[in-house]
């Protein structure tokens, strides 16, 4: 009877185990992180038109005060593709024409560059968290319960003469 009861509390810590490790990872998922994981994913599968300055640096805007811009910030410097990351702070007056991709969170302070930027069809993907922008974003961040999901605005996108892949736009939860 002793050896029946071992092994039916073996089997049970055996199949119980997959859970406590899924929940103890589910906890510790940083989000800022996530997202930050995101963004740089979406440059992987966004073109930007001939001519740019410096082809081989993608300069990422971002705020260093927020979570998510602290997130990026540890990519600096991190090869995407053919393409180096170079995270600097979302310009507060002067012009932002130099960024290529522009990360605005819920907590940006919309400065004047930035309602410039968002009102401008510079070649520059702004990705934003729901809320952050009305208008003038090509990629929203969107949480939905414990989930990271993303709305694609193609209209804006080839506003600004930027290319997103098929393969991310299939990814999207909306394509507007």
């Amino acid at each position: 009877m002793d050896r029946v009861r071992i092994q039916i509390i073996a089997a049970c810590l055996v199949f119980a185990s997959p859970l406590v490790v899924q929940t103890s990872v589910d906890a510790q998922v940083d989000l800022p992180a996530l997202e930050a994981a995101y963004i740089f994913n979406f440059a992987q599968f966004t073109d930007w038109p001939a001519g740019r300055a410096a082809d081989n640096i993608l300069s990422v805007c971002a705020d260093p005060d927020s979570p998510l811009g602290q997130a990026l910030a540890r990519l600096d410097g991190k090869h995407g593709g053919k393409q180096a990351w170079r995270v600097r702070p979302l310009p507060r007056v002067e012009k932002a024409a130099d960024c290529q991709l522009a990360v605005l969170t819920t907590g940006t302070t919309v400065s004047a560059a930035i309602k410039a930027l968002l009102a401008s069809d510079a070649p520059v993907v702004i990705v934003s968290e729901a809320d952050a922008a009305d208008q003038g974003w090509v990629i929203r961040l969107v949480r939905e319960g414990e989930h990271l999901k993303f709305d694609i605005n193609v209209t804006e996108a080839s506003r600004r003469r930027i290319t997103l892949s098929s393969k991310l736009m299939r990814l999207a939860r909306t394509v507007l």
